[in-house]
């Protein structure tokens, strides 16, 4: 019913330890070894490089992290975009922190596109739905990054 609070079942302490070290070590060790393997293949392939990281290496690594945006969008919770600012700025700060991260493989191209992506953002969130992007916004995003790929796998 409307107002009742859900009982959340309680769970030992060892056992949420288990369950977060355990998920946290299959993210790690999993995440790792897809990379790997996919990576491996598609350099055998003949794959290149710029591929391999804008595909493989880019969905091995954020798969997690849209399984909760999946989950968080079917929730109505969109306070998730706060999480991919704090991977942008704050991981990506400490890794550059502790070992400085050459660009040497990123050319014009890409760096115009990854300022395109974040104008694109920028202005779908902002000016057109009241900080909203909608399904149409959504789709054109998943299309220029399609776009992108195709026109990266022409070019090898």
């Amino acid at each position: 019913e409307v107002g009742e609070e859900q009982k959340i079942k309680e769970m030992p302490v060892w056992k949420s330890v288990l369950f977060i070290v355990g998920g946290l070590a299959g993210l790690i060790f999993g995440g790792q070894l897809f990379v790997e393997g996919a990576s491996g293949i598609a350099r055998s392939l003949g794959v290149s490089e710029s591929v391999i990281g804008l595909t493989l290496v880019a969905g091995g690594t954020s798969l997690p992290e849209l399984a909760t945006s999946v989950t968080a969008a079917l929730k109505k919770n969109p306070g998730i975009a706060i999480g991919n600012v704090f991977n942008i700025f704050f991981v990506l700060g400490c890794s550059a922190t502790i070992s400085p991260l050459p660009m040497g493989g990123i050319n014009n191209l890409d760096l115009t596109v990854m300022i395109a992506s974040a104008l694109l953002l920028w202005l779908v969130g902002w000016f057109f739905k009241k900080r909203t992007i909608t399904r149409p916004e959504g789709v054109l995003m998943m299309v220029c990054y399609v776009a992108y790929t195709a026109y990266l796998i022409a070019q090898q």
